[in-house]
């Protein structure tokens, strides 16, 4: 399958289909065995793995935080030379796209000491920070592993049209991401159904409800 620049897909199909597989070998986590990954025109079979990682960002169904400040777990991603303002621009740009309104709240904000792993958080708010931190980093391709699995449908729709629209420089990438509620899949640009890891069907949510049994039933069962 294709995916354009900016567009957002998603993967959906059973457990085991195949999804978060896919999504693993485009940072070469694992490689094909058959067939080719282009990043533009270039494989990415060729290209040095810092370079190809450089350009790409993963966030999980489970958030992993670390034991410091919201400021250094968001910032963690981000190199090169930036100056304190551009830092913090970038800081706050990705907190707002990530729909991080919690953090204002937080004792200290930004320098809220979170603790290890972020158990202080709830799972919504860390699913919101992971992905803050990968809008960070200003990745051309965003991995998303159904990261919104602990967020309301309001904040879900607020974040996907905000990673699509882009703020600041941030967000706009080629977002490809799993996702098993209706209201998720509905959101993105395609989406393609995996079964046994083959892609069987693509095309919108409403297109594909309209003319595939197995997609159908599928969204059914999710709702259930």
């Amino acid at each position: 399958f294709k995916a354009f620049a900016g567009e957002v897909v998603a993967l959906v199909g059973a457990t085991g289909s195949g999804k978060s597989t896919a999504l693993t070998l485009v940072p070469r986590f694992y490689s094909p065995t058959s067939g080719r990954i282009l990043l533009g025109r270039e494989d990415i079979a060729d290209m040095p793995l810092p370079v190809l990682r450089a350009q790409t960002a993963f966030v999980f169904e489970e958030a992993v935080l670390f034991s410091g400040t919201v400021r250094q777990n968001v910032l963690m991603g981000v190199r090169g030379e930036y100056s304190e303002e551009e830092l913090e621009q970038t800081l706050t740009g990705a907190l707002e796209l990530a729909a991080c309104d919690f953090v204002a709240d937080l004792p200290e904000g930004v320098d809220t000491v979170i603790g290890e792993e972020g158990l202080s958080l709830s799972g919504g708010q860390r699913q919101r920070l992971s992905l803050a931190r990968a809008l960070a980093k200003r990745p051309s391709v965003l991995l998303l592993d159904d990261p919104f699995s602990a967020l309301d449908v309001n904040t879900e729709e607020r974040i996907i049209t905000g990673l699509r629209e882009g703020l600041e420089g941030l967000g706009g990438a080629t977002t490809l991401l799993t996702a098993h509620r209706p209201s998720t899949v509905a959101l993105a640009d395609r989406v393609l159904l995996m079964i046994d890891g083959t892609v069987v069907a693509e095309g919108t949510h409403a297109e594909l409800m309209d003319s595939s049994e197995q997609y159908r039933q599928l969204m059914t069962m999710e709702e259930g």
